[in-house]
């Protein structure tokens, strides 16, 4: 396999256990109920963009990988 895909790999799974930290914070942290309504907000518009750039690199990685 290439090296640009274990890299790619490498990267989806890293992004991955960032995004299930961040989600166990936002949906199970009484912490984040305590945070302004802005800092909320701005959270989980940082996790969906990072879902986002996940389904990018998943997408790339099963293009590469055919």
């Amino acid at each position: 396999m290439s090296n640009y895909i274990d890299r790619m790999k490498v990267e989806h799974k890293d992004l991955s256990l960032k995004i299930d930290a961040l989600n166990g914070f936002i949906f199970g942290n009484e912490l984040f109920k305590s945070l302004s309504d802005i800092e909320q907000s701005k959270m989980i518009k940082q996790v969906g963009f990072m879902e986002s750039y996940r389904e990018v690199l998943e997408s790339r990685i099963w293009t590469a990988v055919k």
